[in-house]
């Protein structure tokens, strides 16, 4: 009896998950800290000259401070 339970259980749970279904207590994988629910969270920076945000990957960095284009490295320099 318990035998034909557990087989069942272990069908459905395996037939939900081929279908893109989810466990919370059985997925181990969590989100990481730096994840949102569109992709991942990118680090914004303000422009020291003109005070536009950037995401810190299009930011230009000299002597540590961050500029969002070459015009406002110029003015620095």
């Amino acid at each position: 009896m318990w035998l034909k339970v557990i087989i069942v259980v272990v069908v459905g749970v395996s037939i939900y998950r081929f279908f893109g279904g989810k466990i919370p207590f059985l997925d181990k994988s969590e989100r990481s800290k730096e994840e949102h629910e569109f992709g991942k969270v990118e680090v914004t920076s303000e422009c020291a000259v003109c005070g536009t945000y950037m995401t810190e990957s299009d930011a230009l960095i000299y002597q540590k401070k961050a500029y969002c284009s070459s015009e406002c490295l110029e003015k620095v320099k």
